[in-house]
């Protein structure tokens, strides 16, 4: 094989001269710069002298290579005989390949070039800062919990959601529930279960059925109805409202000559309640506490709802609107309902329900191909519990009262995470950890947010009238406002604009601040609020003090929300413009549990209490008893839970001896 030794020659002495050539025509066209050497690439005339001089004595004769120059191989799979390569081919191979090699070098250095510049931006995620922390398990072992908190020992079997659990899902339960006659009547049913002709969950709505005579005879005194009401049955669900329609009703069938049983009359009374004051066809779900947003995508579809169990999550319902006219005067009802116009004109709306929940909605086929649509975000009065999130596996009690901790010490705290991971839910339910006396404020687009503290005052932004958005309040002019009434903690439903800025200025004068994010990693938070439309400068991220990341997993067939790292915000390195973070918590996806690591803050928060390192321990240990307690007695409503949060606050020895008692 033919290598670069057996080719180079002594152009000194005379040599073959094309090769010589070929060298002094790289010289001039390449002449070599002052670059350090390890910037240099090499060129055609350099490796040439290199070989020249290897080959030379120090007087100018041969002298023999005991250890051979490794080959530059020309080619990887092939053999070049000499014999078959005259001296033009040999010069023309060797170029094209150091060429190549020159073009390669030069493309790692542009690489290299990007990566310094990536590293320059990026955020430094530093697990070991400067400063130890305090090891949240004192015998400095990973100690690996379940849903519930429990340490689970090693070796131990982990009860996993499957299919098998999802195909034996088959729960009943009420949905409207109406009173007549002093007596409450259940009217409708609702049904999770497993179909198996589709394998898959469904969430189906047992209404009274009705045959087509009966249908008839119902459209028939709908027609009557419509022409005599003179109440509109707009922001009202009384018992009144309810009363006042069947006496309706009963007026229409005595003057028309109806007759109807006992079961005839209640499933009219049910139908011309959902039809007049209810919302039609939705009316059903509108009723369930455990749905969190509705879904229609058009006509002879069927509508999905998300569900507040992780394990649910989306399920599509046998709930559907048959025709376009049918979703299309539904889409003009909500609009009537929520006090705004919508029209071919203007075919977008967005307001809320008389009861807070939240609607969008398209009408018409102009925009939206599949016909007119909408999604109602529901509003819950009954939030979910720090018992309720133990529960469904997302959070640990050691979690929960490290969070407690932090809260009662003023910490500003953000909840991130992808859309559907429950940030909210979480927001909620870690808000009932402040104590009754501080001075709440909420900012929201969407009234979510229910807590049982009296000091609470809160606000939700409003959308403008017209094309000019007149009468517009954002959330960035309710949170400038609410600096101005001295509260102890601000609460934002959702950062994504410019009221971060008001936020952030907040928390750096001493207001502690809790809200929610749309990102999945550090990285992403650290993007989203120092570009637009936030654009925060990088050294004010400094006054966050924690992040808790929420992800949504899939496993064996049912979906899991977890608290997928709970990352303290040390500081802001201004030598090399990087946050220095620490993890303190993180759930192992291999093993469904949750590891407790060391933490920085409780060396801030220790200071804050005036507590050494082991009291600090002692006292984060009887919020876990509090919150397992809780857990073990199935306290889910939020005021009772949020009672007794205070009980500790006022008498921490009394309830401790409670549970002391069992």
């Amino acid at each position: 094989m033919w290598n670069l030794c057996s080719v180079a020659i002594d152009m000194s002495k005379g040599g073959n001269a094309p090769l010589r050539r070929l060298a002094l025509a790289k010289q001039q066209q390449e002449p070599r710069s002052a670059a350090s050497d390890e910037d240099f690439s090499p060129s055609m005339s350099g490796v040439f002298e290199r070989l020249r001089t290897a080959h030379k004595e120090k007087k100018g004769t041969r002298k023999k290579i005991k250890q051979p120059i490794e080959p530059i191989s020309l080619a990887r799979d092939e053999t070049v005989e000499k014999k078959h390569l005259s001296d033009d081919e040999i010069e023309q191979l060797i170029e094209e390949k150091l060429n190549e090699r020159l073009a390669k070098i030069k493309e790692k250095k542009e690489e290299k070039k990007e990566e310094d510049k990536k590293e320059e931006l990026a955020v430094e995620v530093d697990e070991s800062p400067k400063s130890e922390g305090i090891t949240l398990d004192p015998s400095e072992k990973e100690t690996h919990l379940d849903a519930s908190g429990a340490e689970i020992k090693e070796g131990a079997e982990q009860e996993k959601p499957d299919l098998m659990e999802l195909q034996k899902v088959n729960e009943v339960f009420p949905l409207i529930k109406l009173r007549k006659d002093g007596k409450e009547q259940t009217y409708v049913w609702g049904n999770i279960r497993w179909v198996t002709q589709v394998n898959a969950l469904r969430y189906l709505v047992k209404e009274p059925p009705l045959s087509d005579k009966e249908t008839k005879v119902l459209t028939e005194i709908k027609n009557i109805l419509e022409r005599k009401l003179d109440v509109q049955f707009k922001t009202v669900k009384s018992e009144s409202a309810f009363d006042y329609l069947r006496k309706q009703a009963e007026t229409i069938q005595k003057k028309i000559g109806l007759k109807l049983t006992e079961n005839q009359k209640m499933k009219f009374e049910y139908f011309l309640y959902r039809d007049f004051i209810g919302l039609s066809e939705i009316e059903p779900l509108m009723h369930d506490q455990d749905i969190e947003d509705i879904s229609c995508d058009g006509s002879n579809i069927p509508i999905f709802i998300y569900h507040r169990n992780p394990k649910y999550a989306g399920i599509e319902t046998n709930v559907m609107f048959k025709t376009s006219d049918d979703i299309d005067s539904f889409v003009l009802k909500l609009a009537q309902k929520v006090g705004r116009s919508i029209s071919i004109a203007e075919p977008l709306l967005d307001g809320a329900l008389p009861d807070g929940s939240r609607v969008q909605a398209t009408y018409g086929s102009d925009i939206a191909r599949r016909g007119s649509n909408f999604t109602i975000r529901k509003f819950t009065s009954e939030p979910i519990t720090p018992i309720k999130e133990i529960e469904f596996g997302t959070i640990n009690p050691e979690i929960l009262a490290y969070l407690w901790l932090a809260m009662e010490n003023g910490l500003s705290i953000l909840i991130s995470g992808a859309t559907a991971t429950g940030k909210t839910s979480l927001l909620n339910a870690i808000s009932l950890f402040i104590k009754g006396e501080a001075k709440i404020v909420s900012i929201e687009d969407t009234p979510e947010l229910r807590l049982p503290q009296p000091n609470w005052v809160p606000q939700v932004a409003r959308s403008g009238f017209g094309r000019e958005a007149y009468g517009e309040v954002s959330m960035f002019d309710l949170l400038k406002a609410s600096l101005r009434q001295r509260p102890d903690y601000v609460i934002v439903g959702e950062v994504r604009g410019k009221e971060a800025n008001v936020m952030f200025q907040g928390m750096a004068t001493g207001h502690a601040s809790l809200g929610t994010l749309h990102a999945d990693s550090f990285n992403a938070v650290y993007d989203r609020l120092t570009t637009r439309p936030i654009n925060l400068p990088s050294s004010m991220l400094e006054n966050l003090d924690l992040i808790v990341f929420l992800s949504i997993t899939r496993r064996g067939g049912a979906y899991l929300r977890k608290v997928k790292e709970v990352v303290e915000v040390i500081e802001y390195d201004l030598d090399t413009n990087k946050l220095k973070t620490n993890i303190a918590f993180r759930w192992d996806p291999l093993t469904d549990q949750f590891v407790s690591q060391k933490s920085v803050l409780l060396e801030k928060m220790k200071e804050k209490m005036g507590l050494g390192t082991q009291e600090v321990l002692h006292e984060l240990s009887d919020r876990v008893r509090v919150i397992r307690w809780l857990h073990k007695k199935g306290l889910k409503d939020f005021e009772n839970f949020a009672r007794y949060i205070q009980k500790y606050y006022a008498d921490k020895k009394s309830l401790l001896q409670e549970i002391e008692r069992g």
